[in-house]
């Protein structure tokens, strides 16, 4: 009778270790999460210089953030140059902004990452934004410790 209470307090301790090891966020799991928030975090900051680069007109600054050669793809199926678009189009008449809470960011592997959202750039005098926001993807990747541009696109207009 001894052995068989002694071996249900086993059973029991040993399903109450099981069931905390199941139900605990392994490390990796931990880490991983971690790591998404660090990008998440980087790329977003990428995102709000990228607006202030094109809200203050500093082509310079637009273009350090992109690869040779970066287009934007429309939905019209357009390439544009993003540094000649902001200086004819969007320099001193329109200043972008990202639509608060609807950016995201998903790891590509181990040095890109997929940044989502919808902007719109809307007049600069202008004291609410009546202008429709379109989503966008930009592809960041990670060359020397600094991301950059590889990717835009553009998708048609929402609201």
């Amino acid at each position: 009778m001894k052995k068989r209470i002694a071996l249900y307090r086993v059973a029991f301790g040993l399903s109450i270790c099981l069931i905390t090891a199941a139900c605990s966020v392994s490390p990796a799991l931990r880490q991983q999460a971690a790591a998404d928030s660090w990008l998440s975090r980087a790329l977003s900051a990428r995102e709000a210089k990228l607006s202030h680069a094109y809200n203050t007109c500093n082509l310079r600054a637009l273009r350090a953030s992109l690869y040779a050669g970066t287009t934007i793809g429309t939905p019209d199926g357009r390439r544009i140059d993003p540094v000649i678009e902001a200086r004819d189009n969007i320099c001193g008449h329109l200043h972008r902004e990202v639509l608060p809470g609807s950016l995201t960011v998903r790891p590509l592997g181990d040095h890109s990452a997929l940044v989502t959202g919808t902007q719109r750039f809307c007049a600069i005098d202008a004291s609410h934004c009546e202008q429709k926001g379109h989503r966008f993807a930009h592809l960041w990747t990670l060359d020397g410790g600094d991301w950059q541009m590889q990717r835009i696109c553009r998708f048609a207009d929402l609201l």
